[in-house]
């Protein structure tokens, strides 16, 4: 998976040639799926344009990389404090946050400051959902012995219905949702 510091320098081969970052539709990543700009080859006016893209798609991915991460920042267990005090060898106190809660507390800063982009992004990230569900039934079957008899035992298990026409995906509608707010990074 390509990070946010991944992106630059956007020149390669000593500066001949510049890359054409975008997002995948399909995976939600960054990805330099067109041919790259010879640079001695292209206006200038179309490097600066491609230049403003990565950086575009560079801060987006940074932005988003840093939400994933303070969302995994676990609360704080049990009956923690919040601050702990230290007394130093002349008696005098400090009081500092305890790490964990501090920890918790600027992921928790983060994740309230995303911005709509940042958390559509973070939807785009995990992959385009199927369009439809296939639609699930209960169904009885018998447990049978080691011969293959019946021992008058049911399980219920469920399987997919083959004869119903699979339903709208709720998580399509988000993620195309989502997309919308993040595609234009790729213009």
């Amino acid at each position: 998976m390509i990070r946010s510091t991944d992106i630059q320098p956007d020149t390669y081969k000593s500066g001949q040639f510049l890359r054409r970052w975008s997002i995948s539709e399909a995976s939600g990543q960054a990805v330099c799926v067109e041919d790259a700009y010879a640079i001695a080859d292209t206006e200038q006016a179309t490097l600066d344009a491609q230049s403003e893209s990565n950086s575009k798609i560079k801060g987006a991915l940074a932005d988003v990389e840093s939400l994933e991460k303070a969302r995994q920042v676990p609360e704080p267990e049990g009956d923690i404090p919040k601050t702990v005090t230290e007394t130093d060898l002349e008696g005098n106190e400090t009081e500092r946050p305890y790490q964990p809660w501090a920890r918790y507390d600027a992921a928790q800063v983060t994740i309230a400051g995303a911005t709509d982009l940042t958390n559509n992004f973070e939807t785009v990230r995990k992959g385009k959902p199927s369009e439809t569900l296939p639609v699930m039934v209960e169904v009885e079957r018998p447990i049978l012995d080691e011969e293959g008899n019946d021992t008058g035992v049911v399980e219920v298990v469920e399987e997919v219905d083959a004869e119903a026409e699979p339903v709208a995906n709720p998580a399509y509608a988000t993620w195309q949702s989502a997309w919308a707010s993040v595609s234009p990074l790729n213009d």
